[in-house]
């Protein structure tokens, strides 16, 4: 049977060393903790702002349908020819992104 030697090193840390290491490791992990709670904060109030502003500005909008917009029927009437064209699904319609998880 094989015989080893080894021989630990000796760790010179005091208790009072100790505590002191470990109360700056917990104060770094909570400032990282601290900022990151901050940033997803900031963003999800951004996004309530946002949304806010845009149902402001479509309530004070004159036009509230897009068929109603003037704008938006000579663009099909000259480049898309009809609302359902597939040029039109493709340049003009959105897809739906659930985004509740975000807020």
């Amino acid at each position: 049977m094989a015989h080893y030697d080894y021989i630990e090193k000796a760790v010179k840390v005091t208790r009072r060393e100790f505590i002191g290491l470990a109360g700056v490791a917990a104060a770094v992990l909570w400032t990282g903790a601290y900022v990151a709670t901050d940033l997803v904060q900031d963003r999800t109030k951004y996004i309530k702002l946002r949304a806010q502003g845009i149902y402001k500005d479509d309530a004070k909008s004159k036009i509230r349908q897009s068929h109603n917009n003037q704008a938006v029927t000579d663009v099909y009437k000259k480049f898309a020819k009809n609302p359902l064209s597939p040029l039109a699904e493709e340049l003009f319609h959105t897809k739906y992104v659930d985004r509740t998880k975000l807020v």
